[in-house]
Parts: structure tokens; sequence; C-alpha cells
């Protein structure tokens, strides 16, 4: 028996003879790490797959590769205490028929679906079948209603739209899972869905634009929460930023410039804003000015003197001195 375990690579092979028949193989196999099928083979005997998953908080990536079979999930394989998921396949290689509520999608390199845990579906792979799978809560995307679902088994173009954008940050992501820790794990994860429901609801021509909003939003205050929790950082810029919550700078700046800021300056304004506040703090009067400036990113006393005074009018230590006279 072959297991598929979290990251780890489950290959599978069957020889000419074979002490078990690929179909219960497979299927304990593709259970473990996506959903639960009846399959049939056409070449029983040289059958072959492999299925690597690789989980990432709430979310899940499986690389799926195989000779041509056909999968079948009816309601004798949904239960009710599993988890109601969305699985969305982006098909690499070979040709991939998905039927579910009643659309069937022929998939071809470059385009994608998606499919709902909870219903019944059929999927048939051809030979030389690849494809990479996110599998993710319902519950991630449950602000999109029924939008989604009036799109399952519905071929996408990988290469219209946000598409190209929101696969390349997939992907990216698959590749490179291991790297990001598990602090910044479900932030990132919240980012990338709300990508995934913009591109998903623009495709289907109901895209809503306060949804929009709300998504660009949401990823917004993401970034900021990033920000505040890495001011002590001296390299933290627009490329860390953009690289910690897998977008484009360009994008960055984007996001930026549409609510009417720019992100140096975001970064610059509330170091001086901790600055202040430790200036302005009794308990710290023996604090130098130049700790204080080092503990929120700036790279030296004679910059940071440069930025404070541009910012409030005053000097380091003349501001220090109003506000102390003040609180005393």
């Amino acid at each position: 028996m072959v297991h598929a375990t979290p990251g780890e690579h489950a290959s599978l092979a069957f020889p000419a003879v074979a002490s078990k028949a690929p179909e219960a193989t497979w299927s304990e196999t593709v259970e473990r790490s996506l959903l639960s099928f009846d399959f049939d083979f056409d070449k029983h005997r040289t059958f072959h797959g492999s299925v690597q998953s690789k989980p990432f908080a709430d979310i899940e990536f499986i690389d799926l590769s195989s000779g041509r079979h056909a999968a079948y999930r009816d309601e004798s394989k949904i239960r009710a205490e599993d988890r109601p998921d969305y699985l969305m396949t982006l098909q690499l290689s070979g040709e991939f028929r998905l039927t579910q509520d009643g659309r069937t999608a022929v998939l071809r390199p470059g385009e994608f679906a998606f499919y709902d845990s909870t219903k019944p579906a059929t999927a048939i792979s051809s030979d030389d079948y690849r494809s990479l799978c996110v599998k993710f809560p319902k519950k991630l995307l449950r602000s999109l209603g029924d939008t989604l679902a009036e799109r399952t088994a519905t071929r996408l173009d990988a290469d219209a739209g946000l598409s190209p954008s929101v696969w390349a940050l997939l992907s990216t992501l698959n590749a490179t899972a291991d790297s990001v820790t598990n602090v910044n794990r479900h932030s990132t994860v919240r980012g990338i869905m709300g990508l995934v429901g913009s591109m998903l609801t623009s495709q289907s021509g109901t895209t809503n634009p306060r949804r929009q909003i709300e998504t660009r939003d949401s990823l917004l205050e993401q970034i900021g929460n990033y920000i505040d929790d890495n001011l002590g950082n001296p390299e933290l810029d627009p490329q860390e930023i953009a690289r910690a919550h897998f977008i484009s700078v360009r994008h960055l700046h984007s996001l930026f410039h549409d609510a009417g800021l720019s992100v140096s300056a975001c970064i610059r304004d509330r170091r001086v804003e901790r600055c202040s506040s430790d200036l302005a703090d009794p308990l710290l009067l023996n604090v130098p000015v130049a700790s204080i400036a080092r503990r929120w990113g700036f790279k030296g006393a004679s910059h940071f003197g440069q930025i404070f005074k541009a910012a409030t009018g005053f000097t380091p230590a003349d501001f220090r001195q109003m506000a102390l006279k003040e609180t005393s």
C-alpha cells in the first residue's frame, strides 16, 4: 500500500503482475490527499500515477500526474462530517474532463476549473495527465454567495484577466511554501484567497465592485499590519513587503496609490509615530534618541533627525523636551 502524506511524494507504478488491484491502491492514495472516488482504468496492468500533497495553513497544494482513467464521486463517497471544500485545478498537460451540476468542462493546458467536494462529480483524465490542484475550505470565499455555485465545472482561461497573476502567485507559493514561517501563513492565505475570489468572479462576468473594494481593503489591512509588526527591521522596503504577501512590487504600489498613499511614506510615517510616542514617554527619558531611532528601523541618528524634523517641525530633542513639559 502506498500512502501520500502531507509534504511527501507518493508515486505509484503498477507492474505486469500486481499484488493489489490498481483501483484499490490508487483510491487509497487519492483519498488521503484529495477526495474519495471510485476509479476505472483503461490499462490496469500498466497504470501509473503520482500525488504530491503540500498543506499550507487552511489550504493544500496537490500536484497530480497519471495515465488515463476515470474517477466517480457519488453520494456514497460524500460524508457529512467532511469539511466542505472547493478544489481548483489547473491543467498542465494532457486533457481533463470534469462534470458537476449538469455541466462538463474539458480542460487542456492553460485552462482551469473548480468543483465542490459536497456534490457528486465525475472526472476523466487522458494519458500524460498532469495538473496543479488547490484545495481550500468553501468558507474562505463565503462572501461570494451563490456566484461560485453557478460556475462549478466551467472551463476558465488561465491567461485571461487576473488569472495569470493569481496562478503565478499560487505556483510560487507551492514551490516556496516550506520557507514561509507559520506566523505568516494564515495572513498569506487570506490575502491570496481574496485574489482567487476576484479572479473567479471576474471570469464569471458577475464581478461585484463592492467585493473588489473589500478584497483590496482586506489586503491593504494585512499589509499595514505586516508593516507595523516589522518597523524595527531597517531593511523593510516595498520589495520585502511584496515578497511576504506573494504579490508584485508593481501591484503593491498600485494598491497604495489607489488608497492615496505610498509604501515608503507609510513606513516612514509609522516609524515617526512610534518614535514620537517613545520620545514623549517619561519612562524612556534616559533612553538615547539614537537608540529609539534604531528600535524603529532608522539606520542612523542624523538621518532620523532629518526625517523627524521634516515630519513634525521639531528636532527629536526639542520634541522630547516639549512633550515631557506638557506631561509634568
